[in-house]
């Protein structure tokens, strides 16, 4: 057997340049391929790591229709008690928590007098950035909101917050006014349409849990950009607990963001509490949460299948060519062989042995090649940007070990494939005719 496996690799440079076009052609379907998938994942693990580290965190805690009352009335689907729901989901794989609280209301920048509807998401910078950390990233200019600086006791008092000034004038001497730093983060289109700039004074007008308007007085510190195309224009952030005492809440949370171990699965530590907590309460994943970007990877996904099934289908194609030109010059070979008592199954092995050969020496060397590919630009980065993007994101392509053993597998199963007609074709000969072949 080992004398059958030499000859039949040692075929393989009986003809060096028909063997050499097939393992470039080989080669060049394995560079390919790996090297789409390198960049698909390296693309969709920045989408996964700004969702789960800039925004949503790995999963979120809300009440049931959350959705559809966040903008109408937010104070109907708070979670009551936060504290208790964090004792009650204490589990190994959970690093972190942060709860925000979110209301709809108005910002009015105090020098243009410019009044616009945003979004106002209340967060507790020390415990957002537990479960965000990549949200110093998306810090733009300025920085991010530092909860602890926060004036809480004397700034404003409940009964000078109902005092709300009008909309699009101009602060009196004796409205309510910060005496710390009572900040707030924008997004870059909310800075641009209202001409703010770091440290200017905003008034934010939200309407209270018994509907009296109120007013809280804030510095922009940050402008926050998320660099994802579909992420909301119209966000303000601000102190968890001072947009809190502003609503008239002593407790209660919009949503728990969560933050779980890297390499956790989420679906199951999400199927786990959604079983174990109040039926009122539901637990999504980032994927659900960021529902858009779930559906591009997966029909990024798709495209790559239809890429790996024509990129390999005319690597077999360019195989069978060879092959069966290969089979036809070696004809009287194969009857010589034959008549010294070769099987024709053992013919067809030697052949189909060749072929393999082929595609392990095509396969290695195009794995070999994108291993490299990807690991320098794995460290170095590439600089890309989507529609819409106002930031250029950088991606790092990678592939899995898994991955590049399967596309080595795949070269090798295309070139047996691709070589059992000929294979068969040459083990079918008859002895007489093949000697007699010119």
């Amino acid at each position: 057997m080992k004398d059958f496996l030499k000859v039949a690799v040692r075929n393989v440079g009986r003809n060096r340049r028909r063997s050499f076009i097939t393992i470039v052609t080989i080669f060049l379907g394995v560079l390919v391929v790996s090297g789409i998938r390198g960049l698909l994942n390296g693309f969709q693990g920045e989408i996964r790591s700004s969702l789960t580290r800039k925004i949503h965190g790995d999963l979120q805690i809300h009440k049931k229709g959350y959705q559809d009352a966040v903008d109408n009335d937010p104070y109907k689907i708070l979670i009551p008690d936060v504290a208790a729901l964090e004792k009650e989901i204490q589990i190994p794989e959970l690093i972190a928590t942060a709860p925000r609280l979110r209301v709809f209301g108005l910002l009015n920048h105090q020098k243009s007098q410019k009044t616009t509807p945003v979004m106002i998401v209340g967060i507790d910078s020390k415990r957002e950035l537990a479960v965000c950390p990549r949200l110093e990233q998306a810090v733009q200019a300025g920085t991010v909101l530092d909860s602890s600086q926060e004036i809480r006791s004397e700034a404003i008092e409940d009964d000078e917050l109902t005092e709300a000034p009008p909309i699009g004038t101009t602060l009196s001497e004796d409205a309510p006014k910060a005496q710390g730093q009572n900040g707030i983060m924008l997004t870059p289109s909310l800075v641009r349409g209202m001409g703010a700039e770091i440290g200017d004074e905003l008034v934010v007008l939200i309407q209270d849990k018994n509907n009296m308007q109120q007013a809280v007085v804030v510095h922009l510190v940050g402008v926050v950009d998320y660099a994802m195309p579909t992420a909301a224009s119209k966000i303000a952030w601000m102190d968890f607990t001072t947009l809190r005492r502003a609503a008239g809440l002593t407790e209660g949370a919009t949503e728990l963001a969560l933050r779980t171990q890297e390499g956790a699965d989420v679906n199951e530590i999400r199927d786990r509490l959604t079983r174990a907590l109040d039926p009122s309460l539901v637990v999504e994943t980032w994927e659900e949460l960021g529902g858009f970007f779930k559906d591009v990877m997966g029909l990024q996904n798709l495209v790559f299948s239809v890429i790996l099934t024509i990129v390999f289908t005319i690597v077999i194609s360019g195989i069978v060519n060879t092959s069966l030109m290969t089979v036809m010059e070696r004809t009287r070979e194969i009857g010589t062989l034959m008549a010294l008592g070769y099987r024709r199954r053992q013919i067809m092995s030697l052949f189909l042995i060749e072929f393999a050969a082929i595609g392990v020496a095509g396969g290695i060397a195009g794995l070999t090649a994108a291993t490299i590919l990807l690991g320098l630009l794995g460290k170095k980065g590439i600089i890309f940007a989507l529609p819409g993007q106002t930031t250029p994101t950088i991606i790092y392509p990678y592939a899995t070990v898994f991955f590049l053993v399967s596309v080595l597998g795949l070269a090798i199963f295309a070139a047996l494939l691709a070589g059992i007609v000929p294979a068969y074709r040459a083990s079918r000969m008859r002895p007489v005719d093949a000697l007699r072949a010119n």
